[in-house]
């Protein structure tokens, strides 16, 4: 049984860790990010990242592919010693950048990563405002039933600001707004047709369907139970475990110690054909990184074996970033290292990494630009080549903020 597909990867590089070409790697990437800023169209897009209908001239200010991922970076590395200006004065500016680019391009402007809220998220680590925080709360009150039921857009992603908020202001109501949405979390799941004990979310993205993993479906909700796991009741915790398990194992696809999964629950039931994604938006990478923190025993050990299933595709073919890139799948073999304090996830990780900053200088010589983006792009790779310097699990923007 195939778990992947070998077109969409590429082997990986004999070449061994080395922590200095790693820290040069990335200050690269962050004098070029440095170099590119223009106040008036902040960094320039990339044309992989450009799609139909997107504002032609228009920056995008967003954490996903935006400024203010590039922002976000930027201040995150220069924490750990790599030299960037700071960019305070420009995170004012993000919101209306991003009304005008979401506008044209018909984005929620609830979404996290797509939309506002990231930005104003961004914004409150500068200027602590109530007025910001005011904003920033309305916004996932009225996400808290958006239809798309996933993390780029729906209360999944939302209900992550509101555990980043209260981890830094201490406000009960951020906690208040988070375990309100859980309940309804709860409430939408429904069983999956012909599998009445399977429990999942359908989204509702333009057309229906029951993704799996993490960038649009069931991985990436479950993580915002997992993600404040301590603040709700543990019987409610364990209770979504159970379902995790039950819907993982039903539809995981198994191979000698490995597994995967199609991107879709119900692909069978529509019709569609299989398409076997090893990233983190679809595929084994991205759910070890959302549901890492679990605490079933079994849970844990299928995700052992979604590891084993990235290291044997090797690294995405498609480009070097966290998305869709070589660099998220790494971040399961840290998630992986710090799960199990097995030393190989962590050398597979830091082998990943140095695969990653070749792809991105391959990249920049073939289109005669970086890629300057923190989820799509080299932003990313420069975040997770620094994790992999200190063992550092944390996913961006995700685990920490």
């Amino acid at each position: 049984m195939a778990l992947f597909e070998p077109a969409r990867h590429e082997p990986l590089a004999a070449v061994a860790w080395d922590e200095a070409r790693a820290r040069a790697g990335i200050d690269a990437i962050v004098a070029d990010a440095c170099a590119r800023f223009d106040e008036r169209t902040l960094w320039p897009r990339h044309p992989r990242d450009h799609e139909e209908g997107d504002p032609v001239g228009v920056p995008s200010a967003s954490l996903y592919d935006g400024a203010a991922g590039v922002i976000w970076a930027l201040d995150r590395l220069r924490e750990r010693g790599h030299a960037s200006p700071s960019y305070d004065a420009v995170k004012p500016s993000l919101i209306e950048h991003g009304r005008r680019y979401n506008e044209v391009a018909g984005n929620d402007p609830r979404s996290f990563l797509l939309g506002e809220a990231g930005v104003l998220l961004l914004q409150f680590r500068a200027d602590a405002s109530p007025a910001i925080a005011d904003a920033l709360y309305g916004l996932v009150v009225d996400n808290l039933r958006n239809p798309t039921r996933e993390q780029l857009w729906g209360s999944p992603g939302t209900l992550v600001v509101a555990l980043h908020m209260h981890e830094r202001t201490g406000d009960e109501r951020w906690l208040d707004v988070y375990r309100r949405g859980i309940d309804v979390l709860w409430d939408e799941m429904e069983p999956l047709a012909g599998h009445d004990d399977v429990w999942i979310w359908t989204q509702t993205l333009g057309r229906d369907a029951c993704y799996v993993g993490a960038g649009h479906g069931f991985a990436g909700n479950v993580y915002a139970v997992l993600r404040g796991a301590r603040w709700l009741p543990a019987s409610q915790v364990e209770a979504f475990e159970r379902r995790t398990l039950r819907a993982l194992e039903a539809l995981a696809l198994e191979e000698d110690g490995a597994v995967n999964w199609e991107p879709v629950f119900d692909r069978v039931a529509r019709g569609w054909p299989s398409k076997l994604l090893v990233q983190d938006c679809h595929g084994a990478p991205g759910i070890v990184c959302r549901l890492a923190r679990c605490a079933s025993p079994d849970l844990r050990a299928l995700l052992v074996k979604a590891g084993e299933a990235v290291w044997r595709a090797g690294p995405l073919a498609k480009g070097a970033g966290l998305c869709h890139g070589t660099a998220g799948n790494g971040h399961a073999f840290l998630k992986l290292h710090r799960m199990t304090g097995d030393a190989r996830w962590l050398a597979r990780a830091r082998a990943y990494a140095m695969h990653a900053l070749m792809q991105v200088e391959r990249e920049a010589a073939l289109h005669g630009q970086r890629w300057l983006s923190l989820w799509t792009g080299d932003l990313g790779v420069a975040m997770y080549v620094s994790a992999c310097i200190d063992a550092d699990d944390r996913f961006p923007t995700l685990d920490c903020f």
